[in-house]
């Protein structure tokens, strides 16, 4: 297993010209802002799968945390340290806004992040999304995070997701395309803008209208379904496409109710255990670690050993991106006050909880 480092800096001098006692009636243990710059606005994705919009908690107190799951040590004494300010708000904790921001989305997916903090009981707002917009969040809110630990969370981009179609003569249509981050509405309109496919399907679960050549007409409807990876198979989603995020491993279908579903293509190859590089002839399996092509089929992946011959691949696509990280970092944790501005910093994770959650209260009772 390769081992990357990463190095994480905040500069919480830049924009606030300097730390140190700033109010005059207010007392913080932690790092007090002279001149308090202000919290950017942004928009991610929660652990449920929600839009989550820093200015819609104006008012409140917001704490703002930037770590991820997988790291082994330093995040999660900060996680820790939130789990304890949340646990002991008392009748503050509706004035109080805790939030983690992932540094790693390529691991911290929206599915990911809800069975860890399943796991674990934590309740806060636990944020994720594209990486492009989290680059930005971390240039906005002066989080460096080195270029070598970027480039290695992000998701290999030729790894797709897929909209299948199921039509009524159960004949079908593939449509693999990137998708993470986006919703399930955007994602069905951008495929099918891509693929050349006409349609003016609704949102819902049970959708009327048409894709290509095919109206519902009382008969029948467009049924939305997920794949679900565990049971290789294709399930009723039961929510409008538009309120879907998709993750890496998100596949949607629109199958009509009078087709054979047993007809429809599987919403992801290589069995499972990798993820499909190229597309038409050229496509092929880039298989999980453990996993590799067998000779006569490009588009699976089983257990290493099981094949005979050198055809099958050995190398886990996800080596660079996916790997554990030895992690040296440093970070920074705010609180941010009502008005939407960084009023207290404490840096690194040697930092007592309980002072950090007087601070909190202090702030609240402002």
């Amino acid at each position: 297993m390769s081992y990357l480092k990463v190095i994480v800096v905040t500069l919480i001098l830049l924009s606030s010209g300097c730390l140190g006692q700033g109010s005059d009636d207010l007392e913080f243990l932690g790092i007090e802002y002279r001149d308090p710059p202000e919290a950017p606005n942004f928009v991610l994705f929660d652990q449920n799968g929600d839009v989550f919009e820093l200015s819609d908690h104006a008012g409140k107190v917001i704490v703002a945390a930037f770590v991820y799951t997988s790291c082994p040590d330093i995040c999660l004494i900060i996680s820790s340290n939130l789990d304890y300010v949340q646990k002991n708000l008392g009748d503050r904790s509706e004035d109080v806004v805790i939030i983690s921001i992932t540094i790693d989305p390529a691991r911290d997916t929206i599915s990911h992040l809800s069975e860890w903090t399943e796991n674990r009981g934590y309740e806060w707002f636990h944020l994720t999304g594209p990486v492009s917009e989290l680059q930005e969040i971390y240039r906005s809110w002066n989080v460096i995070i080195d270029n070598e630990h970027i480039a290695a969370s992000q998701p290999p981009e030729e790894k797709l997701n897929r909209l299948v179609v199921l039509y009524p003569d159960n004949s079908s249509l593939i449509m693999d395309q990137s998708g993470f981050g986006k919703t399930g509405s955007e994602f069905i309109s951008e495929s099918m803008e891509e693929y050349n496919v006409t349609n003016d399907i609704g949102d819902g679960p049970d959708a009327t209208g048409r894709i290509g050549e095919w109206s519902t007409d009382g008969n029948w409807t467009w049924i939305l379904h997920h794949w679900d990876s565990d049971n290789e198979s294709w399930i009723e989603s039961g929510n409008s496409s538009s309120s879907i995020s998709l993750s890496g491993n998100t596949h949607l279908a629109w199958i009509a109710s009078n087709a054979n579903l047993s007809m429809s293509p599987p919403g992801e190859d290589c069995d499972g255990s990798g993820w499909i590089m190229g597309t038409g002839n050229s496509a092929h399996c880039m298989c999980d670690e453990g996993f590799e092509r067998p000779d006569s089929d490009w588009l699976s992946c089983i257990p290493e050993g099981e094949s005979q011959g050198e055809g099958g691949s050995t190398t886990n696509p996800h080596e660079d991106s996916l790997g554990e990280y030895e992690v040296g970092h440093s970070t920074t944790t705010f609180i941010v006050g009502k008005e939407m501005r960084k009023r207290v910093a404490y840096s690194g994770i040697f930092w007592d909880a309980g002072d950090f959650l007087q601070d909190v209260i202090t702030l609240t009772d402002e």
